[in-house]
């Protein structure tokens, strides 16, 4: 089985402003339309620092919008990044602050529900380990309150860090696994090491998600400041762990996104199928970079 290749809302598109992959306010209908293109046949939807009400999750006019879009060029859309996280915290703060942000992801999470989005995940600000005493508890308390509205809503919520994934295991340990699970990221930071199989033996079922981070294409060693890993190795420890959800891909900013994203789909679909680096074949519905590129040129 080859699990389904995504990207990260945002990315397809040429760098708008300074904020990078931020929200594309203007761009984000085209982007359904560009995806169709190069052959991606699902979006990982993201609310990032914007205005959060704004994004078109949040209204059903913006839902009515995605959906017809969605329809029209054949993309799905089953899971959203809750990216504010990282700027609003809930369990960084008390009282009626706390309440309020709370009460903000559970409106993300009723927003869910009514696009049929079954997958949220949330980021960890600085990672399980390093939060105070008092944070882990604030954490623990507001999963506590969220685990009724996620069964009642249908949703399952996926904790994403850079931490050992083991450390979010033992986090999400008492939660329903059909409600709880963990977002694993390959790229850009060493998640697969020389015990990865003991690390995703131990995450058993909870791996919901898996992030291909910011990959080189050109170069195949570690950049100098951040230690890549083998995509092909990592997938391949990921198959044999028996993992069969979603490969979602994220890129830097830069030029050709599009482009590069669709090679990096190509790759990783080949490199799934195969489990072998050096079987470079293009996976169906994908396109090669080149021609990815003459594709939206004719386009614009």
């Amino acid at each position: 089985m080859v699990s389904r290749i995504g990207f990260m809302q945002g990315d397809l598109m040429e760098r708008a402003d300074k904020r990078g992959r931020g929200f594309l306010t203007d761009c984000w209908r085209e982007e359904f339309s560009v995806a169709q293109k190069v052959g991606f046949e699902l979006i990982e939807w993201r609310i990032g620092e914007e205005p959060i009400l704004m994004n078109p999750v949040m209204s059903t006019t913006g839902r009515d919008q995605m959906r017809r879009l969605s329809g029209e060029c054949g993309i799905c859309i089953p899971s959203l990044s809750a990216d504010f996280m990282m700027q609003f915290p809930f369990y960084m703060v008390t009282g009626r602050e706390h309440r309020a942000r709370l009460d903000l992801l559970g409106a993300v999470i009723e927003a869910c529900a009514e696009i049929e989005i079954k997958l949220l995940v949330m980021p960890l600000t600085n990672g399980w380990q390093q939060l105070s005493s008092r944070e882990a508890v604030a954490l623990r308390s507001g999963l506590d309150r969220l685990a009724p509205l996620l069964e009642a809503c249908g949703v399952v919520l996926s904790l994403e860090s850079d931490l050992d994934p083991r450390c979010l295991v033992s986090l999400i340990e008492p939660y329903p696994a059909d409600r709880f699970g963990i977002t694993y990221t390959v790229g850009c930071r060493p998640s697969i090491r020389a015990d990865a199989h003991q690390d995703l033996a131990a995450c058993g079922n909870r791996i919901v998600n898996v992030r291909l981070k910011d990959w080189n294409l050109d170069v195949d060693r570690a950049s100098p400041s951040r230690q890549r890993t083998s995509l092909a190795d990592a997938l391949n420890q990921l198959k044999r762990a028996g993992y069969r959800g979603d490969l979602i891909l994220q890129s830097a900013p830069g030029n050709s996104r599009a482009a590069v994203l669709a090679q990096y789909g190509a790759m990783a679909a080949t490199w799934w199928s195969f489990g072998r680096s050096d079987h470079l074949s293009l996976a169906p519905g994908m396109v090669e970079a080149s021609e990815s590129r003459q594709q939206l040129a004719h386009t614009r």
